[in-house]
This record gives structure tokens, C-alpha cells and sequence, in this order.
């Protein structure tokens, strides 16, 4: 069976190539020739519409639609060659963009700042949107993606749909219903649009309800079950054909989740995100546009330990986040430069607390994040300079004040132990600039570079952490109040290649990281959880690297034949050699798909390398090589202006047990898993 798979592996390889319309969109009239966006309702399972512009594959939105509105937020972003995910359950994955995790990253919701309320990263922001509710996702790497805040790795912006005044199409929407055997899980969603002249609603929601899965093989992973929902209302008013204002709310809330990988489920995980936007389309031809928002969120998450056997002592471990802010943009044009300019600031607070319960012995309490206040200001700046229809400049600056504060004196008390003050505000200056170029080369080629430098500030657990225990590598943690603050050298290339049956993408990227911010063994402190190897505090590595690329082709020797074929690389180490911990192997995405009027239907195999580079201090395990098929096809009945779409596949379809390298605690994934989506639009 293996054997089987990487035969049909290497055939799809030699025969195709890739490069997914959905990851590989530039914008060159943009500027920012890093950045990528990819439509929501555009995108399927990679990889698929290999089309680069105008889609030529047969393949239509309707179709993209439907399969993704059923997929997890995780699966999305999964579709850009350059995010992996971590996974500790089989819920709410942790992306990682060119090998760094969501530390070094900006993820946002429409542009609004979230924050996580677990400790143990159990709710990265991407799993409070659903795709459903996403109109596309935009991503940026490096330094050119400190429009949304200072960060190393980029930024993931995920756009929701909003209502849509459409007075021709006063009612709309969609309905559907889900089903995938691994797991037993079941999905349900809706939407519904209803319009005026002048403004309009939307309302959208999803359900999902999974039991454990199967893994390769058919033995159950167990604590891998979870259950959701997701409700979201939008309202849009035209007081004026040049004025706009919008109100979003989204309300996420799972249940029972488990988390195999770690000693602790999560009983509950819940978010309420408010956002008012207002958008002026002036008349002069300089001021293309301003937009202001204000808004509002709260995260709380809840860890719990109640249904795991054999737990030696019992624990509450809660956690809360509450953040308000706001921003204000202009873009304007003069001549060839358009210019963008950006205020935003944001007020943050979180607390996580920790109350063990001994036998026969009262109570512990301690705070694993000290009640922290983060206060932020930021200044964006970014030209845009088109000098003719083949070249272009971008260049793009962000200045950024933080003040942060522990406002526990309980906080402060426990910092003490270890001789840290924390009693007094950190301030820092964070600084972010680049340098983007493109350039049409000849009939069908482009190329570009980017040049950069970014800091970025320590997060709160790396900071300020209170003996927080890290399931991975087996150690309790401590942060360092006066950890440095990281800094990055950043370069990106890329070539790319449209005509008319065949596309090609290729990137390669390098960040040179000083002070790299990484747990080290303190053997002078005693850990506190049961059966912990020891403790690791914060501490400024003198600098570190990660290099990598992807390549993406794509062939269509027929209207109706797509071949394509997605490869991405990343290799880390330290100034002293050692491997970088968590950084993924080779990885490697083929599929044939043949497209219909109303369907397609597609092969697919997803391969990686092993990968022997670990650093054991980091309770790294070598990684396997694996290779997976996957089946898919959809089909739809048009009923006037009313549509029927059915799509389902067969994931695993060789039933072949593995893990990726970012899966914690060598937790396998699912096995053999086929599923069946059926949605009505109308």
C-alpha cells in the first residue's frame, strides 16, 4: 500500500506542476509584491484551479465555495505554500508561516487585534472565524506585514464577508449540511443576506459536533472530540454613495474539546467580537479613500482535566483576555506613488490562573499569567511607486510604542521568587521598514525581491510566564521580564511565470533572527508539575536563521486537465548549529483534476520527507516520510437561480497511519475518512 502511493506520488510529480490560483495571486499594481491574497470562495482542497488571474480550468466560484464553507479556518490557510499547521488535538490548529509559530505572527480578524486566552495555545485567533463568514484571506510575510502590528513572520489577516446591499437581490443565501466518517462529525451551516437600497443584514452560522477519530490502521485516538458553534450578524448602511458604515459581531463557543497531545482537555473556549466601520470615498482623485474602525473583543477559555483518568492532581486552569482599539487610514495618490498612512492603537489585558487541589491538603493558587496590561500605539507608513506598466517600488516603515504592565501585586510577589521586578512598566520601540521591487522580465515572467528589517516584542507567556507547563518537551516555564526584544533581517525572492496552459512560482525567503527568544534549562529552579523534567526560562539566543522557499507549477494540457504540483523547504538553526525546534521537513502536494461545466473530480497525493533534524532538548521525535491520495469530486444542479451542490471525497485513502513533524506528542493523524457535503444557494 505505501509502496503503492509513492509510486503514484512520484508519477503525478514527473508529469505535473503547480502552483494553486489560491496561494499565488500578486497584486504588482499594489506594490507590496509579498503580499498574497486568495478569495475564500475561490479555493479547494490543494491542490486544484491551478489557474493564475482569470481561471481558464473549468473549475467555478460555486464550486470553491461549497467545499470550503464545510472545511475548518485551518484547512484554508493550509492552502498557501508557506503555512503549516500544529496540531495538539484536532481542533483549533496553531499556524506557522516560514517555519515561525503565531508568536512571531500578526493574526487578525478584519483587522482587529485578538488575543488567545489559553496559556498553552489551545485558541489561536483563526479558530474563532469560519470560513463560511471569510471572504478571503490575505497574507504577508516578513517585515512587509506590519500594517496590522510589529511582528518577524508576517501577518494572516482574515477579511469577513459582511452583508451585501444588493436592492436586484433582496434575499439570499446558502444552507448545507456535512458529514466525514473519521471522526463521525457532523457539520451544519446557513447564511442569509437580506437587502435595501440603502443598507442591509447578513446572518451566518455553523455547528460542528465531532466524536474521536480513527487513525490509520482503525485505533481510536482518544480526546480528540469537539463540539462548536459560530454565529455572526453584519449590518451595512449608505447614508451616501460615498459613505459606508458597517457593524460586525461574531459569537464562537466550543465545547468539550479534547487535546490528545496534552494532559488537559479544554472544557470550554469562547469569544464575543464587536467592530464598527466607517469608510468616506472622497471626490477628489488624490484621496482615494478613509477608513476608521473601533472595536472590541473577549476571549475565555477554560482548561480541564476532569475526564482523563488517572490524573494524580486535579486542576483549574483558567484564562481571559479582554481588548478594545481602534485605527485610522487614509490612501492617497499623487502622481506615481500612492500612499498609505495608518494609526492604530489597541489596550489588552490577560489573565490565566492556575488552582491545584491536593488530597488532603487545602487549595493552591497562582497566577500563570499575572494579570498583564498591554497598551499599544502604532504609525504605518507605506509608498507605492508605479513607474511604468513593468516596474514598480514599494517601500513601507512602521513605528510602534508598547507599555506593559503586571497589575496584580500577586503578579508581582510571585516574579520576586525569582528575583525579577516587574513591579515597575516595560516600554519598547519597536521599528519595522522594507523595500519591495518588481518587474516584468519579458512575455508571461515577473520577478521580485523584498528587503526588510523587523523587531518584534516578547509575548506575555515569554515575558511574564509563571510555571506553565509545556506538554512538548516536558518542562515547567518562567519568563524573563527583561528579555531582549527580537530582531530580524529579512529577505524574499521570487520569479514567477503565466501563460496561457502553464504556470510557475517560484520563492525562496531568509531571515537572520538576533536575540532569539528561546526557553533554556535553569537547573537552580525546581519544577512544580508532577513529573516535569525541570525548568526553562526566557533567554536571548545571540541569533539564529531560517531559510526556505516553495515552488508551484502548474499544467494544463487540456480545458478540461489540470496537473499541478506545490514543494516547500525550511531549515533553521541556532549561532551555534543546532537545529531550530518545530521546523517542518520537505513537503510535497500532486494532483490531476479533471473539470466539468457543473464538477470536477481530482487525485491527489500530499507527501513529506522525514525529517531527522530535531533538537532533543525540545523533546523533538525523527518524523517519518509519509504519502497520502486523496479523492475528491463535486457536482451541481442549477434550479433557475437556485443552485444544488453535492462534494465529497475520500481523505487517506490507502488508510496510512502518520503524523506530520509539527504534530505534538506523536499523536497520529486520521485515517481512511470520507466525506459528503450537500448545500442549496439561493
Amino acid at each position: 500500500m505505501k509502496s503503492l502511493a509513492y509510486g503514484i506520488f512520484f508519477a503525478l510529480t514527473a508529469l505535473s506542476a503547480v502552483a494553486q490560483k489560491q496561494d499565488s495571486i500578486l497584486f504588482f499594481n499594489k506594490g507590496n509584491i509579498t503580499e498574497t491574497v486568495f478569495d475564500v470562495e475561490e479555493i479547494l482542497v490543494r491542490p486544484t484551479c491551478a489557474c493564475v488571474g482569470e481561471c481558464s480550468c473549468g473549475m467555478t466560484a460555486e464550486d470553491n465555495y461549497s467545499e470550503n464553507r464545510f472545511s475548518c479556518t485551518d484547512a484554508i490557510l493550509a492552502k498557501n505554500g508557506r503555512i503549516e499547521l500544529m496540531k495538539r488535538g484536532n481542533f483549533a490548529f496553531e499556524p506557522v508561516m516560514n517555519g515561525m509559530a503565531s508568536d512571531r505572527l500578526n493574526l487578525t480578524i478584519d483587522g482587529m487585534k485578538i488575543f488567545g486566552a489559553c496559556t498553552d495555545k489551545m485558541d489561536p485567533v483563526t479558530s474563532y472565524v469560519e470560513p463560511n463568514n471569510m471572504k478571503s484571506v490575505s497574507v504577508q510575510h516578513g517585515s512587509t506585514g506590519s500594517m496590522f502590528g510589529s511582528s518577524l513572520g508576517g501577518s494572516i489577516n482574515m477579511e469577513t464577508n459582511g452583508a451585501t446591499i444588493n436592492p436586484n437581490k433582496p434575499i439570499s443565501g446558502e444552507v448545507g449540511v456535512g458529514f466525514q466518517s473519521a471522526a463521525l462529525g457532523a457539520n451544519a451551516l446557513f447564511s442569509l443576506n437580506y437587502s435595501r437600497a440603502r443598507w442591509a443584514i447578513r446572518a451566518n452560522g455553523v455547528y460542528r459536533r465531532f466524536q474521536n477519530y480513527r487513525a490509520g490502521g482503525g485505533a481510536e485516538v482518544q480526546f480528540t472530540q469537539f463540539e462548536k458553534w459560530n454565529g455572526a450578524i453584519s449590518a451595512k448602511y449608505m447614508p451616501t454613495d460615498k459613505d459606508v458604515i458597517r457593524f460586525d459581531f461574531i459569537m464562537d463557543e466550543g465545547y468539550n474539546i479534547g487535546y490528545a497531545a496534552l494532559p488537559m482537555d479544554v472544557l470550554f473556549a469562547k469569544a464575543k467580537i464587536y467592530g464598527l466601520t466607517y469608510q468616506h470615498y472622497p471626490s477628489q482623485t488624490w484621496f482615494e479613500k478613509f477608513e476608521t474602525k473601533v472595536y472590541a473583543n473577549t476571549v475565555t477559555h477554560s482548561m480541564d482535566d476532569t475526564k482523563r483518568p488517572n490524573v494524580v492532581m486535579h486542576m483549574d486552569m483558567p484564562g481571559w483576555t479582554k481588548t478594545f482599539g481602534g485605527y485610522a487610514d487614509g490612501r492617497l495618490k499623487f502622481g506615481k506613488h500612492k500612499l498609505t498612512v495608518r494609526l492604530d492603537g489597541y489596550h489588552t489585558n490577560a489573565r490565566a490562573e492556575m488552582t491545584m487541589y491536593p488530597n488532603n491538603e487545602a487549595p493552591m493558587f497562582m497566577l500563570t499569567w499575572p494579570d498583564v496590561d498591554k497598551l499599544d500605539f502604532g504609525l504605518y507608513v507605506q509608498d507605492d511607486i508605479q513607474f511604468n506598466i513593468k516596474r514598480s517600488l514599494s517601500f513601507s516603515g512602521r513605528l510602534e510604542y508598547l507599555n506593559t504592565n503586571v497589575i496584580d501585586d500577586f503578579g508581582v510577589q510571585q516574579a520576586a521568587v525569582f528575583n525579577q521586578d516587574v513591579s515597575k512598566a516595560d516600554h519598547r520601540l519597536l521599528k519595522t521598514a522594507s523595500v519591495s521591487y518588481t518587474e516584468i522580465l519579458g512575455k508571461g515572467f515577473s520577478g521580485w525581491f523584498t528587503a526588510g528589517y523587523a523587531e518584534r516584542s516578547p509575548s506575555i507567556t515569554e515575558q511574564y510566564a509563571f510555571y506553565i507547563f509545556n506538554a512538548y518537551d516536558g518542562y515547567d516555564y518562567v519568563g524573563f521580564n527583561d528579555v531582549k526584544t527580537e530582531k530580524a533581517v529579512q529577505g524574499d525572492l521570487g520569479f514567477k511565470y503565466d501563460g496561457k496552459r502553464f504556470q510557475a512560482r517560484a520563492t525562496g525567503f531568509y531571515y537572520h533572527i538576533y536575540d532569539y527568544i528561546l526557553g533554556g534549562i535553569d537547573s537552580t529552579l525546581d519544577a512544580m508539575t508532577i513529573g516535569a523534567r525541570g525548568v526553562k526560562v526566557s533567554r536571548n539566543l545571540e541569533w539564529a536563521y531560517m531559510t526556505g522557499g516553495n515552488l508551484e507549477l502548474s499544467y494544463s494540457p487540456l480545458k478540461i486537465l489540470t496537473l499541478s504540483n506545490t514543494s516547500s523547504y525550511t531549515y533553521g538553526n541556532t549561532f551555534e548549529g543546532d537545529p531550530l525546534p518545530l521546523v517542518p521537513p520537505f513537503k510535497n502536494v500532486s494532483g490531476i483534476k479533471w473539470s466539468h461545466q457543473k464538477g470536477f473530480v481530482q487525485l491527489e497525493c500530499e507527501s513529506a520527507a522525514n525529517q531527522p533534524r530535531t533538537n532533543p532538548e525540545f523533546g523533538e521525535m525523527k518524523t517519518p516520510a509519509y504519502a497520502l491520495l486523496n479523492l475528491r469530486a463535486s457536482y451541481f444542479f442549477n434550479f433557475g437561480q437556485k443552485r444544488l451542490t453535492l462534494n465529497g471525497g475520500i481523505e487517506n485513502l490507502l488508510d496510512h497511519n502518520y503524523r506530520t513533524h509539527l504534530d505534538w506528542g506523536g499523536i497520529p493523524r486520521p485515517g481512511i475518512n470520507g466525506y459528503l457535503n450537500v448545500s442549496f444557494t439561493f
